[in-house]
């Protein structure tokens, strides 16, 4: 009975794997499977009819990877009737009560198995999540910096490229057009996220939206006769600090909001292509650290300029919110915390908004020639999708199956 198995689910994991020596259904409800290198896997039973990779559970097809049952129908207690490994040791084959047939492979069950930390961390790099932030000695010597005309052309320097601004929040692009990058980079990686809009202060670009723009790209057309660097600041690196140095600032970093207004109007082009007001009156409230559900530092988000005067809180605790802003404000401006460089014209700089601060120093036109970038934004979503789509593409070993 039990060779009455669907052959999709067979050809799809070719199996690399050691063999499987041994498999028990324990009374703790998890399959326990050893494998000839002496490896152990401990599988809950409901995750594996969960994710039993055949057509009748998923549908696998060129247009999406989805799984086909509802929740509302699905039996989380499930129980096999019978089990039943391979003679060759590539897999395992499974009657589940209502005849419902499934098939693991060795190489399918290893690449998932909980209790393998490396498997863990291999999916874990899946996500693109920076694995350590940076100081100036640190982004001077790793900045990576790729060819405009090469990231267009070849899909494994394009990888490269998003893969840096993924782990390091900054990557660069040299010997670009004047205009028209922005329009060629965005066709490249395909959304564009739309927004409405002297000398600077740091800052993240704006914190007056509910969800700010997740990265931020720059191409300089013409740059300035004098001055005009660009300086950022890793936002995480200095949470990092604070958080060592001074516990009880980073808490009310992360604990108190402050309040962002963005009011006025831009121009754009309306529907007869003439220009027309665009107005505009953005609220949000944010605090300058926001932690994840394991307390890791996620998102940085501060801008003085538009940041106004409504602190929800007594106003015994305004003063430390201050005192606080400030001690961040010093930390970034310090030398050892700031890459500076001089973006030349037909570069490009892509960065993580919500990570990085950034700003510029003064400076001066000549006659006649004024300094001149083009910008826009994209979601980490789309790029992190780009930087997917491409290893699979490429049958790269960073890639991961969805199911």
């Amino acid at each position: 009975m039990l060779q009455r198995l669907w052959p999709l689910a067979a050809r799809a994991y070719a199996t690399k794997a050691p063999r499987i020596v041994a498999v028990e259904e324990g009374l703790d409800r998890l399959l326990k499977v050893q494998w000839d290198d002496g490896q152990e896997g401990r599988f809950p039973l409901v995750w594996l009819r969960d994710c039993s990779p055949d057509p009748i559970t998923y549908t696998f097809s060129p247009a999406m990877t989805a799984r086909n049952f509802w929740m509302r129908d699905f039996d989380v207690r499930p129980s096999i009737k019978e089990l039943q490994p391979t003679e060759d040791g590539t897999s395992i084959l499974i009657e589940w009560d209502g005849g419902h047939m499934s098939r693991f492979t060795s190489d399918w069950l290893r690449l998932r198995n909980p209790l393998d930390e490396q498997a863990k961390q291999h999916r874990r790099k899946f996500y693109l999540f920076p694995e350590d932030t940076w100081d100036r000695a640190t982004i001077e010597k790793r900045l990576k910096t790729f060819d405009f005309g090469e990231m267009l052309k070849d899909d494994n320097v394009l990888h490269d490229f998003l893969e840096a601004v993924c782990l390091d929040g900054i990557a660069k692009l040299t010997n670009g057009p004047g205009r028209g990058a922005v329009e060629q980079i965005g066709q490249r990686i395909l959304l564009i996220h739309r927004t409405h809009f002297g000398k600077l202060p740091f800052h993240t670009d704006f914190p007056s939206l509910a969800d700010p723009p997740q990265l931020q790209m720059l191409h300089m057309v013409t740059r300035a006769a004098e001055g005009g660097n660009s300086l950022f600041c890793d936002g995480f690196h200095i949470a990092k600090l604070l958080r060592e140095r001074h516990p009880d600032v980073f808490e009310t970093l992360c604990n108190y909001t402050t309040e962002y207004i963005e009011e006025g109007f831009d121009v754009h082009a309306g529907d007869d292509g003439q220009p027309k007001n665009f107005p505009f009156k953005m609220a949000a409230r944010h605090s300058v650290f926001k932690r994840n559900a394991a307390g890791e530092v996620v998102q940085v988000q501060f801008g003085n300029a538009m940041r106004s005067w409504f602190y929800d809180c007594p106003p015994e605790d305004v003063q430390k919110i201050y005192d606080a802003m400030k001690l961040f404000t010093k930390y970034c401006y310090e030398p050892e915390n700031i890459l500076k460089f001089q973006l030349q014209d037909g570069e490009t700089v892509l960065w993580a908004n919500k990570r990085l601060l950034h700003t510029r120093d003064n400076f001066r036109n000549s006659e006649g020639s004024a300094r001149t970038l083009e910008g826009c934004y994209f979601s980490w979503d789309i790029i992190k999708s780009r930087v997917r789509q491409i290893r699979a593409q490429l049958r790269r070993p960073e890639d991961q199956p969805s199911a």
